[in-house]
């Protein structure tokens, strides 16, 4: 069977250690399983995690550590979209996901929608109650990203078994 993995964005230190803690948080609140904070590039590629570190050490050298805005926040349907501090697919953030779709040869522009995820599995509603709390703390914080990870995750994986396999420094 082939693995899959994806391709993550990461915020640096603080930016980090907040989304860790909100993550669990709202985990608990909500009886939803925490997971690790990122920004998904190029999400269930069925491909080896070596054949990805190359690419992306190649394919991403010499790119820097950039920061990019929080637009608002958003409770949806989505499982993996329930509750999420959404970015605006713009500068940094739409140029990272064209190299990516280039390099990795997957994925999609016109669709993309930047976001780091606060919890998995939010009923739409319960999810609406958070959203001005968590405007209030995150709405138009700059979040710094450091690095760009290849993880063994899919949504076919379960969320427990996902982990960061490679880290590519964006300095």
């Amino acid at each position: 069977m082939a693995d899959f993995h994806s391709i993550w964005l990461m915020p640096r230190g603080d930016d980090a250690a907040l989304f860790e803690d909100l993550v669990a948080r709202l985990a608990a609140r909500f009886g939803t399983e925490p997971f690790i904070p990122h920004l998904t590039l190029v999400g269930d590629m069925r491909r080896s995690a070596e054949d990805l570190a190359v690419i992306l050490e190649d394919g991403f050298a010499g790119e820097a550590g950039f920061g990019a805005a929080i637009a608002e926040i958003v409770a949806g349907p989505s499982f993996f979209r329930s509750l999420y501090a959404a970015f605006r697919p713009a500068g940094r953030l739409l140029d990272l996901k064209r190299i990516a779709v280039e390099r990795f040869g997957t994925g999609d522009v016109g669709s993309f929608m930047p976001h780091v995820s606060l919890a998995y599995g939010v009923p739409e509603a319960a999810g609406a109650t958070a959203i001005a709390e968590l405007s209030t703390l995150l709405a138009g914080r700059i979040v710094q990203f450091d690095a760009m990870v290849v993880t063994a995750s899919a949504q076919s994986i379960p969320i427990r078994d996902w982990a960061i396999v490679h880290r590519h420094r964006l300095p």
